[in-house]
This record gives structure tokens, C-alpha cells and sequence, in this order.
């Protein structure tokens, strides 16, 4: 067996940056990935936390109260849409704020459930009511992929939509009609 020759102190001085680049190398893409696992979780989390929202929103608009289910009045007084829309926003983990235009009720005759009524004749028992939230930017904690001028995307890298509908039940006791 024949020994190793000694390395010379010049080489090892011009040899030290290779354990730096196997280290970037390594370091970033895992990184990457780690994050990637984030946003992916984060996204997730937002949107079934919106849709919770909605299915609350569609339970209290079949059951056609106009006050709020903590028995205070609703933001604008006697009308189901904006107190639908306050129950969306109160169940949504402050994701979606009051007044929001992003929720919507829209209503369906059961014959014909994929026809929206028009105003004057939506809440009626019996009718289907459908409650949205439409156009929810879904926020990333690395942006990686909305940092860049886009066009095609130029408020968030990506947007989602929940629905939630249900048979509107009948008027509550005294009540004869609501408006929307």
C-alpha cells in the first residue's frame, strides 16, 4: 500500500468554495420546496375557511330572518342580503370584511335552478338561494409568482370561488315577505 501524498497549502487555499456552492445548491431548492408546502397549506386553509363561510351564510338566508342570529339588527334593516352577507363576513375569520362585494345571494325558481330570478321576486319559500363568494384573491406568504409584471394577473396570482346552495325554508312567525 502506498501513502497519500500531503495536499500542498496552495491547493487547499484555492479549493475552499466548493463546500459554499454544494451548500446554495442544496439550501435554495429546499427552501423552495418548504415554502412551496407553506403557500399550498395557507391556500387550502383560506379557502375552506371561505367556504364554511358561505355554508353559514346559505343556513341563516333559508331560514329568512332579518336579524342578526345574535339578535342584533342587521346592517341595512330588514333586508336578507346584507344580513346574509354580515353572517358570511362574521364567520370568516376576518378573511372577508363587512359589506364586502364579494359576497353574493342570488336566487333560482326550483323548476328551473339554473336561472337567476330577477330582484322583486327572490326570496320566496320554496326557491332555491344560492350564497357566493366570487373573486377571492388568494394571498401567498412567498409571492414568488405575483411579483413580476403580468398582464394577465395583475391583482393576485390566482382567485377562487365558493358557492353554497340550499331551499329557502319558510317565512319566519309574523313575518309575510322580506325584501333583498
Amino acid at each position: 500500500m502506498t501513502s497519500r501524498l500531503p495536499v500542498s497549502p496552495r491547493r487547499k487555499r484555492r479549493s475552499g468554495g466548493n463546500a459554499f456552492v454544494e451548500l446554495s445548491l442544496t439550501l435554495l431548492p429546499t427552501f423552495a420546496i418548504i415554502t412551496g408546502f407553506f403557500d399550498v397549506s395557507f391556500a387550502l386553509f383560506n379557502w375552506v375557511t371561505i367556504q364554511n363561510a358561505v355554508r353559514e351564510g346559505c343556513r341563516f338566508a333559508i331560514t329568512m330572518q332579518t336579524t342578526m342570529p345574535d339578535g342584533s339588527a342587521c346592517p341595512a334593516a330588514g333586508h336578507l342580503d346584507s344580513c346574509t352577507a354580515q353572517v358570511v363576513a362574521n364567520n370568516s375569520m376576518g378573511m372577508i370584511p363587512s359589506n364586502s362585494p364579494l359576497v353574493y345571494s342570488t336566487y333560482f325558481l326550483e323548476t328551473s335552478p339554473n336561472t337567476a330570478i330577477a330582484a322583486p321576486g327572490g326570496p320566496v319559500p320554496g326557491n332555491i338561494v344560492e350564497v357566493s363568494i366570487q373573486g377571492y384573491p388568494m394571498q401567498w406568504m412567498i409571492p414568488i409568482s405575483g411579483t413580476f409584471y403580468n398582464p394577465f394577473r395583475s391583482q393576485s396570482p390566482a382567485t377562487t370561488n365558493v358557492y353554497a346552495r340550499d331551499v329557502l325554508g319558510g317565512y319566519p312567525v309574523g313575518v309575510t315577505s322580506v325584501t333583498r
